[in-house]
């Protein structure tokens, strides 16, 4: 996903029963992750950042309803988002 505008939430549903995610930004750039809404255009707790060719990854899980949060510091980001369900 496009996150086009700088400091601006976007959303993504996680499929439902999902074992395993990761999470990064193809590009280099910056970006902010939460499972709450409203944490990361404005950075307020609790949020994750992640830098420059770094991703984030859970696994054994069991997700049913899970949002992701993201926002980047810089427009034009692109977000990639593997699940495993």
């Amino acid at each position: 996903m496009t996150l086009t505008d700088a400091d601006t939430e976007y959303s993504q549903d996680l499929p439902d029963y999902t074992k395993k995610f990761t999470i990064q930004e193809r590009g280099g750039n910056v970006f902010r992750l939460a499972f709450e809404a409203e944490k990361v255009a404005v950075p307020t707790e609790p949020y994750k950042t992640l830098g420059e060719n770094q991703s984030y990854w859970e696994d054994h899980l069991y997700l049913i309803g899970v949002t992701v949060y993201l926002a980047a510091a810089a427009g034009g980001a692109v977000i990639e988002i593997i699940c495993w369900t």
